[in-house]
């Protein structure tokens, strides 16, 4: 599929960006824990009803339980409203990752280190709130230093951009993965003008 046509029919942003994680592969093996914790949260089992925790009262006289889908639901809510369901849609995604990685490729690795140097600065002195509005000021910068780039529509340059320096920021500080994949996430949802 040419997504550089069909961008209106990409696949789940929180399914390309897992995609792109996997498929451009992980230095830190810290970071590569943190994704593979990322990949299961994700695809949190629905086969069991609840989880259990040995019969502990509450205070209201009830034992605790919680259902795998409400914690499933309270994930998603904070990651992404839909995980994928079919095989096709997975497919498509790692494809739109393929095509998004080999768009990353064009820009020069002391261009992309710089800029996720300055953005890790950025978001160690900020709150998570701010990280969306911290990364897509970065994906700007990088977006006029990358001629190469013309070719390909603009909204897959600027998704490419916007992962790569995602990933790049969390080769060097893998704690930074599950707020900024859910910053990436929310920025890329359909809703957002």
């Amino acid at each position: 599929m040419d997504f550089n046509k069909n961008f209106d029919s990409f696949p789940d942003t929180s399914l390309v960006l897992l995609s792109f994680l996997k498929q451009k592969g992980c230095q830190n093996s810290q970071l590569q824990r943190e994704l593979v914790y990322l990949d299961e949260q994700l695809n949190l089992p629905t086969n069991h009803n609840y989880i259990e925790s040995d019969d502990e009262i509450q205070a209201d006289g009830h034992s605790f339980s919680v259902s795998y889908r409400e914690l499933l639901h309270e994930f998603q809510n904070q990651v992404q409203p839909q995980l994928p369901v079919n095989a096709e849609e997975a497919q498509a995604a790692r494809e739109m990752a393929a095509e998004l990685i080999r768009i990353a490729d064009l820009l020069e690795q002391s261009v992309l280190s710089q800029a996720a140097e300055s953005l890790t600065k950025k978001l160690y002195r900020s709150q998570e709130q701010l990280w969306g509005r911290h990364l897509s000021d970065g994906v700007q910068g990088l977006l006029h230093q990358v001629a190469g780039a013309s070719e390909f529509k603009k909204e897959l340059v600027e998704m490419a951009f916007t992962f790569v320096l995602m990933k790049t920021v969390c080769e060097h500080v893998p704690q930074f993965l599950f707020g900024l994949y859910s910053s990436v996430v929310q920025y890329f949802l359909p809703h957002r003008s």
